[in-house]
C-alpha cells in the first residue's frame, strides 16, 4: 500500500493484469488486510473482480497460494509477488506457457551479478535445469547468462497438489525443484523492466523510473507528481523526479529534489531534501536538511535547521507533541 506515485504500488500490478485482459484477482493477504479492503473493496472502481484470502499464520510462497485455493478455478493461473514492478508482457508470457505445456513458467529477469540472487539454470528447451543460491564464482560457468527468479509465475492447478495444506511452504524451495526435477518447469527470459522495490534506496528509485517513463503504467510521467490539493511556493523548487503528495505544501525557498513527500506534510521555509522519503502529516522545519538516504516515518516533526542522519530512520511520530 506504500504510494508509489500517484497510487499504491499494488495498484501497479493491478494495471499491469487489466491490459492484458485479468479481470479477476485474490489478494493473498497476511500483514493489515484491511488497508487493501478498505481502498480497493470489490475492484469493481479498477474494472476486475477482487477478493481476499488471509493467511491464519505465516504460510511462505507456497503455502499463501495453497491457501487461496477455493478462490481458484480449473484454469491456469497467474502468481505476482507483492513488491516487484514490471511491465512484462503476460500475453507473451501466457502463449510460452501454454505452448510448452509446462506445469509451471517462471519469468526470469536478467541480472550483472546474481551472488545477492539464486540464479536459475535453463536447458536449450527451456526447461529449467537448476536453482544455484546465491552462487560463488567458482559456481558460475564460463559465458553463461546470469538470470534470476523475477517474482511473476503461471501454474496449473496440478501444482496445487504439490503444496501441502495448513503449513508454511517455499514455491522456491520445495515446489520448483520438484517441478523442475520432472522436467515439467519452465522459464521465461524477459528485458522488461524489473525491479524489487524491498528496499527504501529500491523504491525511491521506482519513483524516479515511473515518473521518467522507464516502464509502461498508469501514472503520469514527464514531470513531478503533485497531488490533489498539493500547494508549491513560486520560490520553491521541485525537479521532476519528485513526488509530492495529496494536500502537502513546499513552502518558500525550500528545494526538492528526486525525493518523495507524503501527504499532508509541511515542508518548510529553505528546507533542502534530496533523494529523501518523507511519509505523511510530517512536519519538516525551516532550513532542515534531509540528504539521500533519508528516511522519515508518518506524523513525525523534523526541528528547524536540524541535518538529518541518513543512517537512523525517522521513526513515526517521531518529535511529535504528546
Amino acid at each position: 500500500m506504500m504510494p508509489l506515485v500517484d497510487r499504491p504500488f499494488v495498484a501497479h500490478q493491478i494495471d499491469l493484469l487489466r491490459r492484458h485482459g485479468v479481470s479477476d484477482v485474490v489478494f493473498s493477504c497476511g500483514y493489515r488486510p484491511d488497508a487493501l479492503r478498505a481502498h480497493f473493496g470489490d475492484g469493481s472502481a479498477m474494472g476486475v473482480r477482487m477478493r481476499y484470502v488471509v493467511d491464519p499464520e505465516p504460510l511462505g510462497t507456497a503455502g499463501a497460494i495453497r491457501n487461496a485455493e477455493d478462490l481458484l478455478d480449473d484454469a491456469p493461473f497467474l502468481v505476482l509477488n507483492g513488491d516487484i514492478l514490471t511491465d512484462l508482457d503476460l500475453a507473451a508470457f501466457a502463449a510460452r506457457h501454454h505452448e510448452t505445456g509446462a506445469s509451471g513458467t517462471v519469468a526470469l529477469t536478467p541480472v550483472d551479478d546474481p551472488s545477492a540472487f539464486g540464479l536459475v539454470r535453463l536447458f536449450d528447451d527451456g526447461s529449467v535445469e537448476a536453482f544455484v543460491e546465491k552462487p560463488r564464482p567458482e559456481d558460475l560457468r564460463p559465458g553463461e547468462p546470469y538470470r534470476i527468479n523475477a517474482g511473476t509465475y503461471l501454474l496449473d492447478p496440478s501444482v496445487l497438489a504439490l503444496i501441502p495444506a495448513g503449513r508454511a511452504c517455499s514455491i522456491e524451495r520445495e515446489v520448483f525443484p520438484v517441478l523442475a526435477a520432472a522436467g515439467t518447469l519452465h522459464g521465461f527470459p524477459s528485458d522488461a523492466y524489473w525491479r524489487d522495490i524491498g528496499t527504501h534506496v529500491s523504491y525511491l528509485a521506482a519513483n524516479h523510473d515511473v515518473l521518467a517513463g522507464a516502464l509502461r503504467t498508469e501514472s503520469p510521467a514527464g514531470a513531478a507528481y503533485l497531488g490533489d490539493g498539493a500547494v508549491v511556493d513560486e520560490s520553491a523548487s521541485v525537479d521532476a523526479r519528485s513526488c509530492i503528495g495529496a494536500g502537502a505544501a513546499v513552502a518558500a525557498g525550500a528545494t526538492v529534489l528526486g525525493s518523495v513527500v507524503g501527504a499532508g506534510t509541511q515542508v518548510g521555509a529553505d528546507a533542502i531534501l534530496d533523494g529523501a522519503i518523507v511519509g505523511e502529516d510530517v512536519v519538516v522545519g525551516e532550513g532542515a536538511v534531509l540528504g539521500a538516504g533519508v528516511v522519515v516515518g508518518d506524523g513525525a516533526r523534523i526541528p528547524a535547521g536540524e541535518v538529518v542522519d541518513p543512517s537512523i530512520p525517522v521513526a513515526t511520530g517521531a518529535g511529535a507533541p504528546a
